[in-house]
C-alpha cells in the first residue's frame, strides 16, 4: 500500500510543532482517514467468539480472551501488558510472541509464527484484534505515543468498532505526555527496538490491523523528519517495507528477487 500522498499534508501539521512540547492536537494532526478495500478483508465473516483449545495455533490460544496460554517461560498475555517499561526494555524474548510474523526468528527459531491458521483466525475475530490492540496500545505507551480512534464529534478516545462494511475510520498515533522521556531510550542510532518496531508494524498487517500499523508509520516518519541522521537508512527502509509492501513479501526480501512469497498472503 502506498500512504506517502496521504501522510504528507499530516506530517507537514505535525512537523510545526515543537517535538518535546506537544500537547494532544486536534483531530487534523495525523489524521488518518483509510477507507478499506475488500482486499483487507478476510472472506471469512467477523466473529465475535474464539474457542481456544490445544489444535489451535498458539498466537490464537496466546491471545485468547478467555484463557489466554502461557508461552514457554509461564508468561501470559495480561502478565507481559502489565510488565513496567524496565522489564519491556530489558527482556528479548516477549515480542516474537506478542507480534509474530509469518517468517521463522534467526535470533529465536522457537518462536511462534503466523501459518494460513493463525492469519485467518485472527483476521475472522473481532476478540483477537482487541486483545492484539492492546498489545499495540501497551507498546506505542512504552515508546511515548497514544492510539486514538476519534469517531465522535468531541474528539474523545473510544475503543475501535470493527468495520465490516469498509466505512472510514479515523485512526491516529500521537506523541503521549511521557514522549520526551520515553524517547531516550530508543530515538538513538543502531538501536534494538527499531527491529522490534518493524516487527510491530508488519505483524499488524498481517494480523487484521492495518490502520493501526500505518497510523504508527505515519508517527515514526515524522520522528525522523526531525531527528534526521538518527535513524539509519537500512532502518528507515525495513519500516517502510513492513508498512508499504505486499504482505506476501518480507521487509529483509530483497526487491526484484522474483520470489513470490507465501501464497496464501499474495491477494490480501
Amino acid at each position: 500500500m502506498r500512504i506517502s500522498s496521504l501522510l504528507k499534508s499530516h506530517l507537514n501539521t505535525f512537523r510545526s510543532i515543537p517535538l518535546l512540547h506537544r500537547p494532544y492536537p486536534s483531530s487534523t494532526i495525523l489524521h488518518r482517514k483509510l477507507i478499506q478495500s475488500p482486499r483487507h478483508h478476510s472472506t471469512a465473516k467477523m466473529t465475535t467468539t474464539t474457542t481456544t483449545n490445544t489444535t489451535l495455533p498458539f498466537p490464537v490460544r496466546f491471545y485468547s480472551p478467555t484463557s489466554p496460554a502461557p508461552d514457554s517461560s509461564g508468561r501470559t498475555l495480561p502478565s507481559i501488558l502489565s510488565w513496567p517499561d524496565s522489564a519491556l526494555e530489558y527482556s528479548h524474548d516477549y515480542i516474537q510472541n506478542l507480534f509474530p510474523l509469518p517468517e521463522r526468528s534467526p535470533i529465536n527459531p522457537s518462536a511462534p509464527i503466523i501459518d494460513e491458521q493463525t492469519f485467518r483466525t485472527f483476521r475472522s475475530s473481532a476478540h483477537l484484534q482487541t486483545q492484539l490492540r492492546r498489545s499495540l496500545k501497551r507498546m506505542l505507551a512504552f515508546y511515548g505515543f497514544r492510539l486514538l480512534f476519534l469517531d465522535d464529534e468531541d474528539n474523545n478516545e473510544k475503543e475501535k468498532e470493527e468495520n465490516e462494511d469498509g466505512e472510514e475510520s479515523n485512526c491516529q498515533v500521537l506523541p503521549a505526555d511521557n514522549f520526551p522521556a520515553a524517547s531516550e531510550h530508543w530515538v538513538t542510532r543502531f538501536n534494538h527496538n527499531h527491529l522490534r518496531i518493524t516487527r510491530i508494524i508488519r505483524s499488524c498487517r498481517v494480523l487484521g490491523l492495518e490502520d493501526e500499523a500505518l497510523a504508527f508509520y505515519g508517527a515514526l516518519m515524522a520522528i525522523a523528519g526531525e531527528r534526521r541522521g538518527v535513524f539509519s537508512r537500512k532502518t528507515l527502509m525495513f519500516w517502510r517495507r513492513a508498512a508499504e509492501r505486499p504482505l506476501h513479501f518480507a521487509p529483509e526480501d530483497e526487491d526484484g528477487d522474483g520470489g513470490r512469497g507465501l501464497d496464501w498472503l499474495v491477494d490480501v
